[in-house]
């Protein structure tokens, strides 16, 4: 089932003002006022957060038959999203007051205790020869020619990091690959039939694997795929994101 995206409910609106701002300026008796209009924003966070709700839970096919999901990186985005349209229209449309400074002085905090358990999480590799760091640069790893795949951390601040595992020689076992990113980037490109366990986070970010993307003020997944009984060669991607973007694609 598909939901509403937040490109397609801002698009709506901005052509039903286009529309309106059209018909003031050429139809003689039509006067509406946009200033009105405009107070109804708050319809936008509550529509989009009432959406991602119902699309926190479901169900996901599978060849075994289906499994029940939730996402509650999407739970707790869309909860929030629901308060900040119920609250603000509320005021807009003088039907209560709710002081906004409390909403935000615990939103805030709670961002930061979450970007804090999402850092915390990750492994620290002090004997691994892979990883790479960026600070407002690049960095390229990878490539055309064969090169050996080890486990690491990757941490790209403000600059970006580009991996490509195409040509990569994986070793036995378990290969486990932490990625950060913070005001930054990092793209991992894989081959399609690569073993993968993908866990990913963001908070006011975006982690992207394959065709499944997540972000906004919370958000995240775990996803096996080519993982079967018989798999001897496994890469486990530990991605995160906050204030920048993770991506995981096939190429």
């Amino acid at each position: 089932m598909r939901f509403i995206s937040g490109r397609f409910l801002l698009g709506l609106i901005i052509l039903a003002v286009g529309v309106i701002l059209l018909l003031n300026n050429l139809v003689e008796g039509i006067n509406i006022d946009v200033r009105q209009i405009l107070h109804l924003w708050p319809v936008i966070p509550l529509m989009l957060g009432l959406s991602w709700l119902f699309a926190s839970f479901g169900f996901t096919s599978e060849e075994k038959g289906q499994k029940a999901f939730f996402f509650w990186g999407q739970f707790v985005t869309a909860l929030i999203a629901i308060a900040v349209g119920v609250i603000f229209l509320g005021r807009n449309l003088d039907l209560f007051y709710v002081d906004t400074r409390i909403f935000w002085n615990l939103l805030w905090p709670v961002v930061l205790i979450l970007i804090g358990i999402n850092l915390l999480r990750g492994r620290a590799f002090s004997s691994a020869k892979g990883g790479r760091f960026a600070f407002m640069g690049g960095s390229n790893v990878g490539g055309s020619d064969p090169w050996k795949l080890e486990s690491g951390s990757y941490f790209a601040f403000m600059g970006g990091i580009e991996m490509d595992l195409r040509s990569a020689e994986i070793p036995d076992g378990e290969t486990i690959l932490d990625l950060t990113a913070i005001m930054g980037g990092i793209e991992v490109k894989i081959p399609r039939d690569l073993a993968v366990v993908y866990d990913g986070n963001a908070v006011l970010g975006g982690v992207t694997f394959k065709d499944h993307e997540d972000g906004g003020i919370i958000g995240g997944r775990k996803i096996e795929s080519n993982v079967r009984e018989d798999s001897s060669k496994i890469v486990r991607i530990q991605a995160r994101a906050i204030m920048g973007g993770v991506e995981v694609k096939e190429a």
